[in-house]
């Protein structure tokens, strides 16, 4: 998924939170974190190597996450964050979400070690 759809799908959703803050997006390298958020800069930062391996409904979930954190002001995972977020995507569909993006850390990391192992190698 290109940069320029991440951007549509940002402002889609600010909009739906009402949240009319200019938000930052960062997609940088991350070991093992899908997203994270910087309450202070208002920047979303995205895991870059899942940006090609997820389909646009779970980046969606994964950037309303983001900014249901940045609404509440709050990094906790409170009722009230995960209300907010089942008032945009069905309770089902959010823990779908999260299993295909754990799945694909996973993935990702163990792709990353066989590559270190291999390096290792004599």
């Amino acid at each position: 998924m290109d940069r320029k759809t991440i951007m549509s799908i940002l402002k889609e959703l600010k909009t739906t939170l009402d949240i009319t803050d200019h938000i930052r997006l960062e997609l940088r390298p991350m070991k093992t974190k899908a997203a994270s958020i910087s309450l202070k800069w208002k920047t979303i930062r995205i895991n870059k190597f899942l940006t090609s391996n997820l389909d646009e409904e779970a980046m969606k979930y994964l950037i309303l996450h983001e900014l249901a954190h940045l609404k509440l002001n709050t990094t906790h995972h409170t009722n009230e964050l995960y209300n907010l977020i089942y008032a945009v995507i069905d309770k089902n569909d959010v823990e779908k979400f999260e299993t295909e993006i754990l799945a694909k850390l996973i993935e990702l990391s163990n792709k990353r070690n066989k590559r270190i192992i291999n390096r290792a190698t004599f």
